[in-house]
């Protein structure tokens, strides 16, 4: 089983008496509905709880701050500073540290002080906020420079919070100390430009980290262990380097109990690899970590795009740090740890690393808000207690599940969980779906495992799968399903453009490389998949890639923090993008378009791709609509959806079967 092929994972680590039962934590991250008023909600404490069952040594609950006078930058954090704090607050708190310590793990909570990236808006009076020098931000913002009075008294704030934590069940304070918020902003040469005894060398910028832990330690004692997290790097000019990481941490490591490397800053969190992208290797902090472990005594945790437990073992065996932290990957599944230990692992929904964590952040002029903190491959994720809450089936139904892509197969899987029979229907001989070509894409490798862990689940439950069967009538009637869930997908939109014939849709470069690789190659159609699939073309495999795209931008589809990572690497790898066009014709030689000042171009190219969105495959539908009362469609089939889209509903439809 998974302890004996992942024997450093599952080995305990114990830290002043504190046991941590394995090498896995669940690092802080925010989710959504965690708190009213700074409350913990019911759903905010099932969550967690969710994560202590799945198997993780110590559960971290989201950042929160230390006063609502400086410190607090938004509500999804816990109320630590009230004094006296309400019965119920304490309470809804002490049942969330409960809920965690039931399964065995450690409650942890990650507390805070954003300093000088803090608003006006957000701080009572509307004064400015504070940092260890004064500057104008790029905003306009004026920051003020923190006397040492003051700096005595937001330590005494972290002390007090750190206390209040500790008597309501907290056994470990994570200080955040990374990421571009107050802790790291006195060490870091890009804001703090001090002249006193807490400016110049590390040794005086670190006087008030070391000032805040000697406080906790002075009123909470040795039985709270602090938990430093820095960011071993920012990864962006003028700010800390490796090196400043490394005597940092060996100046620190005699105030604290464990420290948690991390990387970046908020002021661009996903180049800086504060949260990683897809294009970044995974363990992608694991050289931060390995490096300042050499120079310290205590526990040093990585983390950083961990998404698969042979990835943590190998860290742990080659001794570059002592714990890993997950912290989307907790999302995707938070059954991780359990799945590893029972030998499951290859079910294990990987992290796709997209933007769970940042749900609201767009740009209304160019793209509406995505839904809601919820995960791409995990429909339960942050909707646990309502799900749990849903109606048990009455009795086993005979379900008809048609489509073996990603829709088809958690409809099928959820479906078989709640003791139905599940027969499904696929026309191919593999299942997977329209994800096949991430079997080729080396960007998509999270998603292909995704794919390959939902064959894994289908082959792991009795579900009669039936490959290289076409559904018809005739079929299905013949199965005497009491439901149908229908997810045959789509099939790809030709766009009206004279001449499109010459074109081919962008799957067909997967599956036929020789005429893609170093040629030029001209796709129409800048959306995520689009750019995603040229970014692929041009960087794997040497291709110059120019993009067409009539709207004003190009992945205005995307996630914002996807979009942050992409175009970047875009613009590196030579893509040229063209917007605001009007594709005219697909010739010989190229295509000819109306440019964004009305001008007609000819892009030359030896191969013209078009990706312009799918539409659902009606007519199978309509071919085999009422052939049973219970008769759901979902997925592409039912229009154009996301992955993410497209699992929800598979899943809904399932869990609609009673």
């Amino acid at each position: 089983m998974g302890c004996d092929k992942y024997p450093h994972m599952f080995q305990p680590l114990t830290v002043k008496g504190v046991t941590f039962k394995n090498r896995v934590f669940a690092s802080p991250i925010t989710t959504n509905r965690i708190v009213y008023n700074q409350t913990p909600t019911q759903e905010g404490i099932d969550v967690y709880e969710t994560k202590a069952r799945g198997g993780f040594s110590e559960v971290t609950v989201t950042e929160s701050f230390i006063d609502h006078e400086y410190a607090w930058r938004h509500e999804h954090g816990l109320n630590t500073w009230d004094n006296p704090m309400t019965t119920y607050h304490m309470e809804a708190i002490m049942t969330l540290t409960e809920a965690i310590k039931a399964h065995g793990a450690v409650p942890s909570i990650q507390l805070n002080h954003v300093g000088a990236m803090n608003h006006p808006d957000t701080i009572p009076g509307h004064k400015n906020p504070i940092g260890p020098s004064a500057f104008v931000r790029d905003d306009g913002v004026q920051v003020e420079e923190m006397t040492p009075e003051m700096m005595e008294h937001v330590a005494s704030n972290w002390a007090e919070a750190a206390w209040n934590m500790k008597s309501l069940g907290f056994q470990v304070i994570n200080l955040h100390g990374g990421h571009g918020w107050l802790l790291n902003q006195f060490i870091s040469p890009k804001f703090n430009h001090r002249k006193d005894e807490f400016g110049g060398s590390m040794e005086n910028r670190a006087r008030f980290p070391i000032m805040v832990c000697k406080k906790i330690r002075e009123v909470c004692g040795d039985g709270l262990l602090l938990e430093y997290r820095m960011s071993g790097s920012e990864r962006m000019e003028g700010g800390m380097t490796l090196d400043d990481g490394i005597e940092f941490a060996e100046i620190i490591q005699d105030y604290v109990d464990m420290i948690h490397v991390t990387s970046g800053s908020y002021q661009d969190h996903v180049n800086t690899k504060a949260f990683s992208s897809m294009f970044d290797p995974h363990g992608c902090n694991l050289d931060l970590a390995d490096a300042i472990k050499k120079h310290v005594h205590v526990p040093v945790i990585a983390v950083g795009g961990f998404n698969q437990p042979q990835q943590i073992e190998e860290a742990l065996a080659a001794g570059k740090c002592d714990v890993v932290a997950l912290g989307r990957q907790q999302f995707a599944d938070p059954a991780f740890v359990n799945k590893t230990r029972d030998g499951i692992e290859d079910e294990i929904a990987p992290c796709l690393r997209c933007s769970c964590f940042n749900p609201l952040a767009s740009n209304p002029e160019k793209r509406p808000i995505p839904s809601l903190w919820h995960c791409t491959v995990n429909p339960w994720g942050q909707r646990e207690l309502r799900w749990r809450q849903a109606p048990r089936p009455q009795g086993s139904r005979n379900v008809v599940v048609i489509g073996g892509g990603v829709s088809g197969m958690y409809a099928a899987v959820t479906a078989a969980d709640r003791g139905h029979k599940v027969t499904l229907v696929e026309k191919d001989n593999k299942l997977g779906g329209v994800l096949w070509f991430t079997d080729i894409d080396t960007d998509k490798e999270s998603l292909n495992k995704f794919k390959d862990a939902m064959v894994a689940r289908v082959m792991h439950r009795d579900i009669n799968v039936m490959l290289n069967t076409e559904a018809t009538r005739d079929l299905l009637m013949s199965l005497h399903p009491d439901n149908v869930i229908c997810a045959v997908g789509g099939h790809p939109f030709v766009p009206r453009i004279a001449g499109i014939e010459k074109a081919h849709h962008a799957l067909y470069a997967y599956t036929h490389p020789d005429e893609i690789k170093g040629k030029k190659v001209i796709i129409i159609g800048g959306g995520a998949i689009g750019c995603e699939s040229g970014y692929f073309f041009a960087s794997e495999w040497g291709s110059q890639v120019d993009i067409l795209e009539m709207r004003d931008d190009v992945c205005i589809d995307s996630y914002p923090s996807q979009r942050s990572a992409l175009i970047p690497r875009m613009k590196k790898a030579g893509m040229g993008t063209f917007c605001g066009v009007n594709t005219k014709e697909v010739t010989d030689e190229g295509v000819v378009f109306i440019d964004k000042d009305g001008k007609e171009q000819l892009d030359k190219a030896d191969i013209v791709l078009y990706c312009c969105g799918s539409r659902s495959n009606d007519d199978i539908v309509k071919s085999l609509e009422g052939v049973c009362d219970r008769f759901v469609v979902t997925g592409d089939s039912k229009r154009a959806r996301t992955v993410k889209e497209a699992t929800y509903e598979g899943f809904c439809a399932a869990m609609d079967i009673v």
